[in-house]
């Protein structure tokens, strides 16, 4: 009873933190920017940080890379309810939980193409399939697809629900990457 408790909690906590988060890096009075302070509340998420010495090999080809949920775990994030997600690469990227049924899915697939080819070297587009990560869908609430998920190192993830249009999209990504 008391793990499907902690992973809804879990799930809110992570969905709660993602909505309307923009961050231009406003300086506090001690001239600290948010982005510093992110690093200093979020520092568990960094592998550097976390005594984590393995870093996962990351493509920057410019090609959306299909993941199996294996590999989701092993070279995006760990699932832990009681510290967050922990981002293990150092490129920001987007994970597009689709499904080969999807409709809207299928729309968004030519959109990542382009958008990952156009940020080439600084941002990775993965895509995981719902359907044969189940388990890892359930972990992060993910209940309706297209869901794409935004991390990159000492941020909290921030999650998009929905199939944009292509200038939706490249607007959040390149809000995401200030």
């Amino acid at each position: 009873m008391k793990r499907p408790l902690i992973l809804f909690a879990f799930c809110a906590a992570l969905l709660l933190s993602a909505c309307g988060q923009k961050n231009n890096s406003p300086q506090t009075n001690d001239g600290q920017s948010a982005t510093e302070i992110a690093a200093n509340d979020y520092g568990h998420l960094n592998p550097a940080q976390s005594g984590c010495d393995q870093k996962p090999t990351e493509d920057l080809s410019g090609k959306v890379i299909t993941l199996t949920a294996s590999e989701f775990l092993e070279r995006i994030t760990d699932i832990d309810p009681e510290r967050g997600l922990r981002y293990k690469g150092t490129t920001p990227c987007m994970v597009d939980f689709y499904a080969d049924w999807c409709g809207p899915c299928r729309q968004l697939a030519p959109i990542n193409e382009r958008l990952a080819a156009k940020y080439k070297g600084q941002f990775i587009i993965y895509k995981i399939n719902v359907d044969k990560a189940q388990d890892i869908c359930s972990s992060l609430g993910i209940q309706s697809i297209p869901t794409l998920l935004f991390l990159k190192p000492n941020t909290q993830p921030a999650m998009m629900v929905g199939a944009p249009s292509e200038s939706e999209l490249d607007e959040a990504i390149q809000d995401f990457l200030k």
